[in-house]
């Protein structure tokens, strides 16, 4: 039931529909017994200025961001932690009486599923990812804290590679960041795509040769049906993951931050792959 005493979290972004958060964020508060409801909010991107100020004044507890409000909210918080810091963007904003704060828990949330999937380590590794957007900066941060050697940023618009690269090497030195041109992969451990929708061709069009049996291939866009390369990838050997698990680790740790109760990975899994 819904009164007037419920607490209302959600899910900004354009376009949200597809969303799987919803249903995760809004069966836990179900099953916890928290008076509280979880929904999707599409959003004009032309008010993204407005975001932050939505939050306060209609009391949201905490939300979820998606693309393209990661960044732009930035100017309109209270507080970053270090992972909102480094990435450059924020997934994640809580509210407590007008005062926002933002961090993100992408990093976090895919090194997590990988671990847990694959047992992948990141000390002196070479990773690449492919995007240099906010979940990208996430990403790639994380793995430099968990010790990468190396870590190549490859995108449509150099400039913007570039940047995200001296972004993050100001907190991470002794990782090598390398802005690089889309298109040709070199020898690495893992591949992550980051890239959302328009570059599904381009990113089908590159050659898997030099990869190494035991590299890993993710595509974190978990709502696309067939992402690109991820089947090729898997009749190569080469072992592969969705986006599902990150958006349940980064689940976990957003629904933790919104109510105080932490959650297990296995029981959001559960009833998604339900």
């Amino acid at each position: 039931m819904i009164s007037g005493h419920t607490r209302v979290f959600g899910l900004l972004g354009h376009p949200v529909r597809h969303s799987l958060s919803p249903e995760m964020h809004s069966t836990l508060l179900r099953e916890l017994g928290i008076d509280g409801v979880y929904v999707a909010f599409d959003v004009d991107p032309t008010r993204a200025h407005l975001v932050g100020e939505a939050i306060r004044t209609l009391d949201l507890v905490g939300v979820n961001l998606t693309v393209p409000f990661k960044t732009a909210i930035l100017p309109q918080l209270d507080h970053l932690t270090r992972a909102a810091e480094e990435a450059g963007a924020v997934n994640v904003v809580t509210q407590l009486e007008g005062t926002l704060s933002g961090t993100n828990t992408d990093g976090i949330g895919l090194y997590r599923a990988l671990q847990e999937e694959h047992g992948f380590q990141a000390q002196g590794s070479t990773c690449v990812i492919l995007g240099a957007g906010g979940a990208a900066r996430a990403i790639a941060a994380h793995l430099a804290s968990e010790g990468a050697e190396r870590i190549e940023l490859h995108n449509r618009s150099a400039a913007r590679a570039q940047d995200s690269c001296a972004h993050l090497a100001q907190f991470y030195p002794h990782t090598a960041f390398q802005p690089c041109p889309l298109g040709t992969l070199p020898p690495c451990e893992l591949v992550v795509n980051a890239l959302g929708g328009g570059a599904e061709a381009t990113v089908a069009a590159m050659d898997l040769a030099p990869l190494p049996r035991h590299a890993i291939w993710c595509d974190i866009n978990y709502w696309m049906k067939s992402p690109p390369q991820l089947a090729a990838c898997a009749e190569r050997g080469l072992r592969t993951s969705t986006g599902l698990g990150m958006l349940i680790h980064q689940g976990a740790l957003s629904f933790e931050l919104f109510t105080g109760h932490p959650v297990d990975p296995a029981r959001i899994r559960a009833f998604l792959t339900r």
